[in-house]
């Protein structure tokens, strides 16, 4: 299989970035510790997740969190972030690589977006923490500084798509495309049906296609202003 060369590009772009984190050197502890915290977050409220409530959650004492994470919270907050992206990058690269057109692409980018934003209650913890912070900023600089890298090389992923299926000016349609897939669970019912998801996606990838088709541009179709050949006029000629 060969991706088509923009999407590559951007693929690797992708992959590099999330290269930099060494997941594999993680306990299992700590990994639990993030998973335990994104848990309760979506199902308790993130203010209520306290150290010692976390602690409870594992079955181990508070002072054996801080041994994993000495800076508490906040550094527990940060990693929770950063692992969620990291796993949705890994997914989306993943099936990304299976692919051997830009369709195929676009489409398992669109199936790996609604599946994870609908059976993950947490990608909606996410994008809630991520727009609190636009206004509050109150994650370290570090996070936010690798939080807005993501959300340029994510919608990239796209734009690649999208530029690789004849789409010009297309940044505004992959931001729509994108707003449209995170808020999946407003307009999707979550289901633990298989075949529900199934007909969702399906759903979701035609309406990202109008979606892509009604606010791009189209390589077929002339640029606004451009002028439209009408063929060769052939000169009247005078009777003889």
């Amino acid at each position: 299989m060969s991706l088509p060369a923009q999407v590559q590009l951007a693929r690797d772009d992708l992959r590099n970035h999330l290269d930099r984190f060494d997941w594999a050197g993680q306990t299992a502890r700590r990994l639990e510790i993030l998973q335990t915290f994104l848990k309760l977050a979506t199902t308790e409220g993130y203010s209520s997740v306290t150290m010692r409530r976390l602690a409870r959650a594992i079955g181990v004492k508070a002072s054996s969190i801080y041994f994993h994470f000495p800076a508490g919270r906040d550094e527990i907050v940060t990693e929770s972030l950063r692992w969620h992206y990291y796993e949705w990058g890994t997914a989306i690269v993943d099936a990304v690589d299976q692919c051997d057109s830009a369709r195929e692409v676009w489409d398992a980018m669109v199936r790996v977006h609604l599946t994870r934003q609908l059976s993950l209650p947490e990608s909606d913890l996410w994008d809630i923490l991520v727009a609190m912070d636009r206004i509050g900023r109150f994650l370290p600089d570090q996070i936010r500084e690798e939080i807005d890298l993501w959300l340029h090389l994510f919608p990239h992923m796209y734009e690649a798509a999208a530029h690789e299926m004849g789409y010009r000016n297309c940044d505004t349609a992959v931001h729509v495309v994108v707003a449209v897939l995170d808020s999946a669970s407003s307009w999707c019912k979550r289901s633990a049906d298989q075949h529900d998801l199934v007909i969702q996606v399906k759903q979701a990838i035609a309406i990202t296609h109008a979606l892509l088709s009604s606010h791009a541009q189209s390589i077929s179709t002339p640029a606004p202003g451009a002028k439209r050949s009408r063929g060769r006029k052939v000169p009247n000629r005078t009777p003889e």
